[in-house]
């Protein structure tokens, strides 16, 4: 399964974690969207297609929950396209296919339980994800988790062996970021190699990090799971425009009706090997 787009090469392919789908490298965008609204600066939607841009990066067409057209702007960091690729246009697709995407780095445990773990922007979950990884911990997806439904349960599909962590996570875990590769250039954000799973994995467990002056655990109820899952959600304004909100609903239900959730304290503001040793607690 296809997991990266070399930023040296030509954008092509299938996208990682989504088997049928094909990505490819144009070199130019049509200005105009039929029937497409504005829904944020730089961004048009209708129910089958999503375009965006990225100034001066890159502009993406996103079709059918099965192709992205990317032109690149000639000259750009070529690193920084692909960055957007991956993350707010392979979003974009699994909205399109009726499936979640979770904003969430997901691991499957020693056990075999696969455990998704999100939290608002800079609060840790890589860094988390990666101390997960050091106890062997196996990475299934970093950024942007697709989840599936086959029937009978949520499945979550593999398409990352790195985790995008910043220079003082790299330092609090002892790695040199130095010897890393750069995200993107002029960012202090680096890929940290995991060792990853290669078979997608039924969801067991959602985890929403918060910060506090102490680590506990919180079991969410039945009834509160949907507004957790949809906290989790990648770019939720999206849906409507997109026209996908009964499928999203329904995905929803089906996630909060099998998985676990979980609200862990502590995120940020304590020692990620004390986070770390809740996580191996809870999800023996």
């Amino acid at each position: 399964m296809q997991r990266d787009f070399p930023p040296a090469e030509k954008f092509a392919g299938a996208m990682p974690g989504i088997p049928g789908t094909m990505v490819r490298e144009v070199e130019s965008l049509p200005d105009y969207l039929e029937r497409g609204a504005e829904i944020a600066p730089y961004t048009k939607a209708a129910s089958n297609a999503l375009v965006f841009e990225v100034p001066p990066i890159a502009r993406y067409l996103v079709r059918d929950g099965k192709t992205v057209d990317v032109a690149v702007t000639p000259g750009a960091d070529r690193a920084a396209a692909r960055l957007f690729l991956l993350s707010s246009a392979r979003g974009a697709l699994i909205h399109q296919r009726g499936e979640l995407p979770l904003n969430a780095a997901t691991l499957v445990t020693p056990t075999w339980k696969c455990i998704a773990i999100s939290s608002p922007s800079a609060i840790g979950k890589s860094t988390l994800a990666a101390a997960l990884c050091r106890r062997g911990w196996l990475l299934v997806a970093d950024d942007i988790t697709r989840i599936s439904w086959n029937g009978t349960m949520a499945v979550a599909w593999p398409s990352h062996d790195a985790l995008a962590l910043w220079r003082q996570s790299c330092e609090m875990l002892g790695e040199n970021a130095d010897v890393l590769e750069r995200v993107r250039e002029g960012m202090e954000k680096f890929f940290l190699p995991a060792r990853a799973t290669t078979s997608p994995a039924a969801l067991s467990a959602v985890v929403w990090l918060r910060t506090a002056e102490r680590v506990e655990v919180e079991e969410v109820a039945p009834v509160d799971r949907s507004e957790l899952l949809s906290l989790a959600t990648f770019r939720q304004r999206w849906i409507d425009p997109l026209g996908r909100r009964g499928e999203y609903a329904r995905m929803v239900a089906q996630v909060g009706r099998l998985c676990r959730c979980v609200v862990l304290h502590g995120a940020r503001d304590q020692p990620v090997e004390e986070l770390a040793d809740r996580m191996v607690e809870t999800f023996r």
